[in-house]
């Protein structure tokens, strides 16, 4: 009995947590560099992520999930004796009565991409004045136009800054937001240094490979196979670099090098984390699709 009474705490506790939930059915979280803050020099490039997904559908699956695992407990309890009947009863009315129906929200059409519902607010923190930014939208990774929002659907778009624009931005630190149907998103920072990079900032790794991600996302696979040599060069082993470079060459269609390239990368992977580490998916997978294109 103790224990009915627990669950029964416990479901009237989720209840009253999903009824302070937002109540919009569309989310988002917004990343700079991978990130939720970012400083760059004037010179340097910026990388946007906007995911979208329905976080009220996805809890509500996981709400049902939990009523249906306790049902099947409550079976089996029955089954051994350990409960009444009438408590049975009395918990699978009231699971079945809070049962939640998980609405579905549609952005975009065939015609118009769901990105386009996409706006930016950036105001500076010092004044508090608001600025345009100069982003586009990358290439890369592509997205479909509609995004349907039901419990597992997840999407993403890459926005990004052209090296060199920020010089038309006055240096400081400014908060981004993005609206989607004027719902906002967390809020990122940007802090812009007075200035170009010096020579030091520009050969560092992070750096060095921030540029080569910024130019996968607009589908240059030249740019991004010298970014990742330029990387190699410093460290040859770097698992970073060669997944990097096997992408560019994809992106060149130079297949049976990226090849040799992934293969390269997860025996380096598996050599710095031992051979019954979690296999490498992206790298497996990536290997799997080379082959594919070479007809192997």
């Amino acid at each position: 009995m103790k224990k009915i009474l627990l669950y029964q705490l416990l479901f009237n506790l989720l209840l009253l947590t999903g009824l302070c939930m937002q109540a919009q059915n569309v989310n988002s979280i917004l990343k700079i560099n991978e990130g939720d803050e970012a400083s760059v020099f004037q010179d340097e490039c910026v990388l946007l992520d906007v995911s979208v997904f329905n976080k009220k559908a996805q809890s509500d699956k996981l709400w049902n999930m939990a009523g249906e695992e306790r049902m099947v407990e409550l079976i089996d309890l029955l089954k051994q004796g350990k409960i009444k009947q009438d408590d049975y009863d009395r918990e699978k009315i009231n699971i079945e009565k809070n049962r939640r129906t998980t609405a579905t929200t549609e952005l975009g059409s065939a015609t118009s991409s769901w990105t386009s519902a996409i706006s930016w607010k950036v105001m500076n923190t010092a004044n508090r004045n608001y600025i345009q930014l100069p982003v586009i939208l990358m290439k890369k990774p592509s997205t479909d136009g509609k995004a349907v929002l039901d419990e597992a659907g997840y999407f993403i778009a890459c926005y990004g800054i052209v090296p060199g624009d920020l010089k038309s931005v006055p240096p400081g630190t400014y908060a981004i937001e993005c609206f989607i149907n004027n719902i906002p998103s967390n809020a990122v920072l940007l802090k812009i240094q007075n200035g170009m990079m010096n020579s030091a900032v520009a050969a560092s790794v992070p750096v060095l490979f921030r540029f080569g991600q910024y130019y996968w996302h607009n589908e240059n696979g030249e740019k991004v196979i010298q970014y990742a040599e330029i990387i190699l060069a410093k460290n040859p082993a770097s698992l970073d670099a060669l997944s990097l470079k096997g992408d560019g060459q994809v992106q060149q269609k130079l297949y049976q090098p990226a090849l040799e390239t992934y293969k390269k990368a997860t025996a380096e992977y598996y050599k710095k984390n031992g051979i019954n580490s979690e296999p490498p998916e992206y790298l497996l997978s990536m290997i799997e699709y080379v082959k594919k294109e070479l007809g192997q």
